[in-house]
């Protein structure tokens, strides 16, 4: 599975920072995260505790895409400094060759913008199969397909 996460991640992520995540064997639980936090949220919006008729409107619902978004953002964030800051060496019998994780800040806030993109895109597709066990928010986020 790594494989494949690793040549779907290579299409728009640092190649030097997703070698690090590929050889930590991060892109799984990473990915796994954004799919489970989106889920969660998504569930909280449609089924309970959020399925409400005051908090059905299409604002609320891209409020709840945005809280996917920066939840994932944050832990991806997080992750990256943490794995950092451990500073594991990337061969050990080349010592010149550099640390995992010394791409800087940028490199770990383009990614972590990215891995939000991806959770706002697993929450519309999620909401699209979700929408339709919602008595409150049946047309959100749009009426189609939905009768």
């Amino acid at each position: 599975m790594e494989e494949s996460l690793y040549n779907f991640y290579n299409l728009f992520v640092n190649s030097s920072l997703l070698e690090d995540l590929y050889q930590e064997e991060l892109l799984s639980p990473l990915t796994w995260t954004a799919i489970g936090l989106a889920f969660v949220v998504a569930f909280a919006f449609y089924i309970w505790p959020f399925n409400r008729v005051s908090f059905s409107g299409l604002q609320h619902w891209l409020t709840m895409m945005g809280v996917s978004a920066v939840l994932l953002f944050i832990i991806t964030l997080v992750t990256c400094y943490q794995k950092a800051g451990q500073e594991i060496p990337r061969d050990e019998a080349d010592p010149e060759q550099g640390y995992l994780f010394d791409q800087g800040v940028s490199t770990f806030l383009s990614f972590s913008f990215e891995m939000a993109l991806l959770t706002a895109i697993i929450f519309f597709v999620i909401s699209m199969i979700m929408k339709n066990f919602s008595k409150n928010a049946k047309h959100r986020p749009m009426l189609w397909p939905s009768k």
